[in-house]
């Protein structure tokens, strides 16, 4: 039972309670099953657990600043990892960007901007600013990927995606933006949305969805913080092609999803910290089936 209960066909039945009594007896032993257990317990519960934001933040700051290896240009507050100038859509470029940080898969960095600000980037992120602007007091940033802001009161503070721009005076917010994809979600104060056909201002609790072609939508959620930043991604109603780029950066994986719907919808969530888990948590409840070739590259197909 040991192996059998980890192939698909197997772990399906389980989810809709189609083991016999002995098979279910047999897996409630094994070790496996209480991680199965947790992923469903989360799905069901779908909340992110409460958090010191000044405790959290200040913790996974200094824990990641001793993980990451990046070179201190100027003391006590510049980390920087590279520098260059990035090309996002088409002739959109980010110029006169001379300080640029930047994330691998699966990596989280902690940066302190000239202000004071602080900047947590999620995987395979950028984050571009003019350090002589900000001098001037432009607080002005560009993004490509996603991070988490905690503004210091000032001047207007910007940043610049490829899908929009947020604008704040202090306050804390998370932004998320690829070449058609931009989610933010503001966490305390109010936060300024603008892209090309809308404006909108959003207070703690409340964000603002859009992907590239669609209506815009504003949510609500009850988290102190990104549930990201404790290892955790989580999803509502989002299409399945951007949860599967997400587990691409978290694992520094290659999906080939072409036999697949990549427009159903995904709501759930994915651990940060163990790929086979994170897998089967978002496929198997799809009725998803995944295979992992020598390459390493992740096959996916509907299961029959």
């Amino acid at each position: 039972m040991e192996q059998k209960y980890k192939d698909d066909t197997f772990l399906a039945r389980w989810l809709n309670k189609d083991l016999s009594e002995e098979e279910r007896i047999a897996f409630e032993k094994t070790h496996k099953y209480k991680e199965y257990a947790k992923i469903i317990e989360k799905m069901e519960l779908f909340k992110a657990p409460e958090f010191d934001k000044e405790t959290t933040f200040k913790a996974i700051q200094d824990k990641i600043n001793k993980q990451q290896k990046v070179r201190k240009l100027v003391p006590n507050w510049v980390y920087s990892v590279a520098a260059s100038v990035v090309l996002l859509v088409g002739l959109f470029y980010f110029f006169n960007k001379d300080k640029v940080y930047k994330t691998s898969y699966g990596q989280q960095l902690a940066v302190v901007l000239p202000d004071g600000s602080e900047v947590l980037l999620n995987a395979k992120s950028k984050l571009m600013l003019s350090e002589k602007d900000w001098h001037k007091g432009d607080r002005s940033l560009s993004l490509q990927g996603e991070g988490y802001f905690k503004v210091k009161k000032g001047s207007k503070f910007r940043v610049t995606t490829a899908m929009g721009t947020v604008s704040v005076f202090g306050t804390e917010f998370n932004v998320k933006s690829n070449q058609d994809y931009f989610d933010v979600k503001c966490f305390e104060g109010k936060v300024s949305v603008q892209n090309r056909k809308q404006n909108a201002v959003l207070t703690a609790g409340t964000g603002y969805f859009k992907i590239k072609g669609k209506s815009a939508e504003h949510t609500q959620f009850n988290r102190a913080v990104p549930a990201w930043i404790s290892g955790e991604s989580v999803f509502e109603s989002t299409p399945l092609r951007y949860v599967i780029q997400e587990l691409e950066k978290q694992y520094e994986l290659k999906i080939d999803a072409e036999l697949v719907n990549q427009d159903q919808l995904f709501s759930g969530s994915f651990t940060n910290k163990n790929k086979e888990i994170a897998l089967q948590t978002v496929f198997i409840p799809l009725q998803i089936v995944y295979s992992i070739r020598e390459s390493g590259k992740v096959t996916l197909s509907e299961q029959q």
